[in-house]
């Protein structure tokens, strides 16, 4: 069950990246405004699955290392700030839209408590079995 909600937040995510880079090409029509929202969206999306990943293989082993558990979030932590260290320093991108796009992650966890996004992120899939 906990994993399935997992993968509808990644599901969402998706949607959110692809429609919010679709919008601001669209829309403002910038690619450098494009490129910052994909790059901190990929960031944070690449982020929860690799955590996602660590907790759900760390918590499913019955004899539970803490300290390779600690390390592992410890070496994806310091990642995680040298990607977006080096993106912000020595990327041609726009602040702005680089920090809209690592909240992307975060709506999804909010969307996803939302049935009509569950519907949409399914496919149009009731889960009612109709």
């Amino acid at each position: 069950m906990k994993e399935e909600i997992l993968k509808e937040i990644e599901r969402i995510n998706v949607l959110i990246l692809t429609s919010g880079s679709i919008a601001i090409l669209l829309f403002l029509n910038n690619f450098k405004y494009f490129l910052s929202f994909a790059l901190g969206s990929a960031i944070v999306s690449l982020n929860f699955r690799i955590l996602k990943g660590i907790i759900l293989k760390g918590f499913s082993d019955s004899k539970m290392e803490k300290k390779g558990l600690f390390l592992k979030l410890a070496l994806k932590f310091i990642g995680l700030m040298a990607a977006i260290f080096f993106v912000i320093v020595y990327g041609d991108v726009q602040i702005l839209y680089f920090i809209i796009g690592t909240s992307t992650v975060f709506l999804s966890i909010i969307f996803a408590q939302f049935p009509i996004f569950k519907f949409l992120s399914d496919g149009g899939k009731g889960r009612n079995g109709a």
